[in-house]
């Protein structure tokens, strides 16, 4: 084997085993910040009930921006997780929430009158 390819031939498993072993240490990295599974971001927010939906254990609400998910103040339904959480909520209340993203669909877990 030439000098040349027998050097691009080493590279290329010290390559591979970089990408190989990096998650691993990186995993154990006590410095290394903590990672949400993927499709499970979680965050808190603020907004106005627009519409309470029991039957379908949904509530509508105008949230201002939410940074820790990358959303911008909207209206937008969520699902939540128990419909007792819609117990004596009424359309026009101010409220704070903790909600997460599973799979995508956004849901809130906790929701209180401000």
């Amino acid at each position: 084997m030439s000098r040349p390819l027998q050097m691009s031939s080493i590279l290329a498993a010290a390559g591979l085993a970089m990408s190989t072993l990096a998650p691993a240490v990186a995993a154990t990295d006590p410095a290394a910040p903590a990672a949400q599974a993927p499709g499970h971001r979680t965050a808190k927010g603020v907004g106005v009930v627009t519409e309470i939906d029991a039957g379908q254990a949904m509530v509508t609400l105008k949230h201002e921006p939410i940074p820790a998910l990358g959303w911008p103040s909207m209206v937008m339904p969520f699902r939540v997780t128990s419909p007792a959480l819609l117990n004596g909520l009424k359309v026009g209340e101010k409220v704070a929430f903790d909600t997460r993203e599973a799979d995508g669909l956004p849901e809130i877990t906790a929701i209180r009158k401000r």
